[in-house]
């Protein structure tokens, strides 16, 4: 009877730690250092080296703006992120987050799109401070839309929180 319960629960443990390893992996943002060589006004510099997008009502109240490397083997999925085709609006794009007031937490910055293996994906510039990805195939990070994120704003001279 022993034997059989230390089986039984042997077959237990085996089975939950084994289900810890089919779990989806999720992504996360790592936020680039002051001292990187990397910056939003590189990046801007260098647009043409990205596959970049953009997520947000439409391109006046952007929430995010991402550059996925082109390279590398590694590709971000989107739904709901409108693909960047000049640099003109990548420039209002940025300039549009970076002139959203900050308001607790909700301050814009430069963030790192690692994977759940450790790889850099790219680059994303927004005021959260968290982002929904997850792995849905070998070297292919999925990336969840962004809403807009509360902040103070003066929007033709009324000031007022702004929500999606």
């Amino acid at each position: 009877m022993r034997k059989l319960t230390f089986t039984l629960l042997a077959v237990v443990a085996f089975a939950f730690i084994h289900s810890g390893c089919a779990v989806t992996q999720y992504g996360k943002l790592n936020r680039v250092s002051e001292s990187a060589e990397v910056s939003i006004s590189s990046l801007e510099q260098n647009w043409r080296q990205y596959n970049v997008y953009f997520a947000g009502q439409h391109a006046g109240h952007p929430s995010a703006v991402m550059f996925d490397r082109r390279d590398d083997d590694r590709v971000i999925e989107t739904q709901r992120w409108f693909k960047v085709e000049d640099k003109e609006l990548l420039v209002e794009l940025i300039d549009s987050i970076d002139r959203q007031l900050p308001i607790a937490f909700y301050y814009p910055r430069l963030w790192k799109i690692i994977g759940p293996e450790g790889h850099l994906y790219g680059y994303m510039f927004t005021s959260w401070d968290h982002a929904s990805m997850k792995l849905v195939e070998e070297k292919k990070l999925f990336v969840l839309d962004i809403p807009f994120p509360p902040y103070l704003a003066l929007d033709e001279g009324k000031s007022g929180f702004r929500t999606p």
